[in-house]
């Protein structure tokens, strides 16, 4: 049996894996369930112990599929509440990268945008704005949560 190192996610540090196979080892210790699961980054091979949150997610995905986790945490009052991201090719590039002819409002869109009230503009430029954080940061963040919150931010005004 291979002897791999435990993989450690730094904080806000988006870490590139591939999955060696289909299926973790799942058991229990003294900790509670684990969910073991043999991955490839960039530098070598680990054993990487995924939380509950990330273990859902990398059941959609097989052997060989290559992932983009990120650990990330924030300060609520004393506590330290850390969250994780977890990626893909398949999944972001279906998803978040838009066809050109969507980067760019088209006749239909403006004929749309003549017919209704201002919300509708305000609401296509929060969605502009999404995407363009969005892709500043590398994928890191999710476009409706943001978009959502620029239109409320900007509808009150």
């Amino acid at each position: 049996m291979t002897e791999r190192r435990k993989l450690e996610l730094q904080l806000n540090q988006p870490t590139e894996i591939e999955l060696l196979y289909d299926d973790p080892v799942v058991g229990k210790s003294q900790y509670g369930d684990y969910f073991l699961y043999a991955v490839k980054t960039k530098e070598s091979e680990f054993a990487f112990f995924a939380p509950e949150e990330i273990h859902q997610e990398l059941q959609e995905y097989k052997k060989g599929d290559k992932l983009i986790v990120t650990k990330l945490a924030a300060q609520r009052g004393t506590k330290l509440i850390t969250k994780y991201v977890v990626e893909s090719d398949v999944k972001t590039n279906k998803e978040i990268k838009p066809t050109p002819e969507a980067n760019e409002p088209g006749d239909d869109i403006e004929e749309i945008k003549n017919q209704t009230d201002n919300l509708y503009s305000i609401m296509l430029n929060c969605y502009k704005d999404a995407f363009q954080i969005q892709k500043y940061l590398n994928g890191m963040v999710d476009i409706e949560k943001i978009a959502i919150t620029l239109f409320i931010a900007r509808s009150k005004k």
